[in-house]
């Protein structure tokens, strides 16, 4: 089963497009279901999307990186069911949908679900509203965030003449894939189902702004009951009702009609003009129903005082009863999951080359990007038998931090091997992009191997090990150092657990000489180097505690991670190896002569 996910800000024209997508997909025999998404309940969406596809499930109460649990279950049903197409529609004031949604699913159900890049739905009038000033700091925040993690952004509305803002999208994004198309008229479609992008990472966000700025909106779902002594317009009325708002700081207000059905009009902007869906035939009639939907800049007390002013004066002579009324700010989005890198794209290798290039996971872990640093790597050298002129490989060496320490302390040629390797040519140094499961050298050319915090991640470990055996020397030797686990992890450190980082695939340290004898490759020696984790642990908790004081006095800027949310995991990093559940090891083998 398919999943296309739809994120993007309120108002974009998400729902007018996921109609589109359902009548289009159904009309090539698709059996399409939608999932509709709010942080309250009463939806103008749910409604308009029941038009267009028979199986319409909707998620309230929170977005779906909070409520994962529902939308998951959701899912499975609409599977059950037999869609074959499943059109998700997040929430207009979410972000950071890779690393909460779309990974969780990857990882928790690999193969259930295809998982169609992420479309971002952007108005662009609202772009130009953006660099116009018109958004609060925090907010732009948000939006920005919404564009940044998108593997394809959607401009809408291209039927009624939008702004150029492709070079603003460009500045937030340089290399998303932008679609214009009008999902009124279909036009674009296809261009944008055709599109096939490089996935785009997990996001670097500030959940504290992020929460900012879910508050910054007031939220009213409501149901209105309109009586009149006389037969009114009940469009008309509607119409009425969006203009006596049009002076609010709108980000979006929905109505469609219940009783009688098949009236809609959309408020998206400041001082814009509501876009209607009309009958063929004006409905007149002494009662109706509305849904309303209203997310507004303002408090919500006043949102419901405005929303009643507006309607009393639209309404004319006929009678208002509200029946259902909520009005509230979002809370601080706590999400169910949240992976540290994308999985699902079926590149895990490069997806681990990915992890380790972030900007978080480099301020933490600096250049050496494992526990001891260099002072370890020095250690396992010494094990290695090193002669002048020796071949020395590096596997997944990243930058070539440690084999540059090797070959600073030891007169021998290094190869440095890594997925996400930027070529170099030095002096006794060469670093190419290759895979440990696919050495592009002969065999039996290195006198020594090492491998440092990566066999952990790699997709088939022993595949890497034939690989090393293959390329090293008889009696040539390889260190290999990781992480080691020796008890459950614990639950709040699971989304840790994929493959990319040094958990995915970790082992005791009898796992790992299994691994190794399995390979071909004598362990001549092991050590538990878990003081160095430790260490690490420290190292991470000074960075946290100076960017913390460094955000109290305003000086930290845009930090390239949540302090927040990296106390909290530290915490629990902390825990974890004080009971010995997760460690760190190094293992000395050699290849028989």
């Amino acid at each position: 089963m398919k999943l296309q996910l739809l994120g993007g800000f309120l108002g974009a024209g998400k729902t007018t497009l996921a109609r589109a997508l359902a009548r289009r997909l159904t009309g090539q025999g698709e059996r399409v279901a939608i999932i509709t998404n709010d942080q309250g309940k009463s939806l103008v969406d749910t409604v308009l999307c029941r038009q267009d596809a028979s199986d319409v499930r909707e998620i309230v109460g929170g977005c779906f990186c909070c409520k994962y649990d529902e939308l998951e279950a959701a899912l499975e049903a609409a599977a059950d069911a037999h869609a074959t197409v499943v059109i998700a529609e997040a929430v207009g004031s979410c972000t950071d949908l890779v690393a909460t949604v779309l990974s969780p699913l990857a990882d928790r159900h690999p193969g259930r679900f295809v998982l169609a890049p992420l479309a971002v739905v952007v108005d662009p009038w609202r772009v130009a509203e953006m660099n116009g000033g018109g958004f609060s700091e925090e907010v732009a925040y948000l939006f920005r965030k919404q564009i940044e993690e998108a593997d394809v952004v959607v401009l809408s509305r291209r039927d009624l003449d939008p702004p150029y803002v492709v070079p603003a999208i460009r500045a937030m994004r340089a290399d998303v894939p932008i679609v214009s198309l009008s999902a009124k008229t279909g036009d674009g479609l296809g261009e944008w189902l055709a599109v096939t992008p490089h996935p785009a990472p997990p996001l670097t966000i500030d959940y504290d702004r992020y929460a900012a700025a879910e508050a910054e909106l007031g939220w009213n779902n409501a149901r209105v009951r309109l009586t009149g002594r006389e037969p009114f317009d009940v469009g008309a009325a509607i119409e009425q009702f969006l203009a006596e708002l049009r002076d609010t700081p709108v980000a979006h207000v929905k109505v469609t009609s219940l009783e009688p059905p098949g009236f809609t009009a959309t408020l998206v902007r400041r001082g814009g003009d509501a876009v209607a869906t009309t009958p063929p035939t004006p409905m007149r009639c002494r009662e109706s129903r509305w849904l309303v939907n209203a997310r507004v800049a303002l408090e919500p007390d006043q949102l419901s005082l405005r929303l009643r002013d507006a309607l009393s004066r639209a309404a004319g002579d006929a009678t208002v009863e509200w029946e259902e009324m909520e009005s509230f700010r979002p809370g601080r989005p706590e999400p169910t999951h949240r992976y540290a890198f994308r999985c699902g794209t079926g590149d895990d290798a490069s997806c681990c080359a990915a992890f380790y290039d972030r900007p978080d996971v480099r301020y933490f872990l600096g250049d050496s990007l494992h526990p001891g640093g260099v002072d370890l790597t020095l250690r396992a050298a010494e094990q290695l038998s090193l002669a002048p002129g020796d071949r020395v490989l590096d596997v997944a060496c990243g930058r070539g931090t440690s084999l540059r320490a090797v070959l600073d302390a030891h007169p021998v040629q290094g190869l440095g091997l890594d997925v996400g390797a930027t070529p170099v040519v030095e002096e006794r140094l060469t670093i190419l992009r290759g895979d440990a499961h696919a050495v592009p050298t002969v065999d039996d050319s290195f006198a020594a191997v090492m491998c440092e915090c990566a066999l952990s991640t790699f997709a088939d470990q022993a595949r890497a090990l034939s690989e090393i055996h293959r390329v090293l020397r008889p009696g040539g030797r390889v260190a290999v150092s990781d992480m080691i686990v020796a008890g459950p992890i614990p639950e709040s450190l699971r989304d840790w657990v994929h493959a990319g980082t040094c958990l995915s695939g970790a082992q005791t340290l009898e796992g790992y000489a299994s691994l190794l004898t399995d390979a071909g490759l004598r362990v001549r020696e092991q050590w538990d180097a878990s003081d160095a984790l430790q260490e690490l642990l420290r190292q991470i908790k000074r960075k946290l505690v100076g960017a913390a004081l460094a955000s109290a006095v305003g000086g930290a800027g845009d930090a390239p991670f949540d302090v927040r949310a990296g106390r909290d995991l530290l915490r629990e990093a902390e825990r974890a190896v004080a009971s010995g559940a997760i460690g760190y090891g190094v293992l000395i083998a050699e290849k028989e002569v």
